[in-house]
């Protein structure tokens, strides 16, 4: 299933880092900026309760938020989040940093690379 996501979230980066993307409204360009950051954000919450006893009354408070991170609970899980939220960046990133479609094309492989390099690292 790893592999599967993998692959899929590969192509869906790289189409989007191919396509003619349009330049973004600076409140666009701002709210576009903000997903990714809350939804690695909220990944470093949830690491902060690694290691936490169960019972500890400030683990209790954020159980449920901290173990859909961990990929205990969720209809969706938190990996999925934070994978649309790449394909999010790459959006806010071609578009605050200006990066021309054809400086784009030409660095389209590494996303490829290295999803074959954690495959083949993987397997190993």
């Amino acid at each position: 299933m790893e592999t599967l996501r993998l692959v899929f979230f590969t192509t869906l980066w790289t189409a989007i880092w191919a396509a003619p993307l349009p330049k973004l409204s600076r409140r666009v360009e701002l709210v576009a900026g903000l997903i990714p950051f809350a939804a690695f954000g909220l990944r470093v919450f949830g690491a902060c309760f690694i290691g936490v006893p169960a019972d500890d009354r400030v683990r209790m408070a954020v159980a449920p938020l901290v173990d859909w991170i961990h990929g205990v609970t969720g209809a969706i899980p938190f990996q999925w989040v934070l994978d649309v939220t790449v394909a999010i960046g790459l959006v806010w990133l071609a578009s605050i940093a200006n990066i021309p479609r054809r400086w784009r094309l030409a660095t389209i492989w590494v996303m490829p690379a290295v999803a074959l390099a954690s495959l083949a690292l993987g397997r190993g």
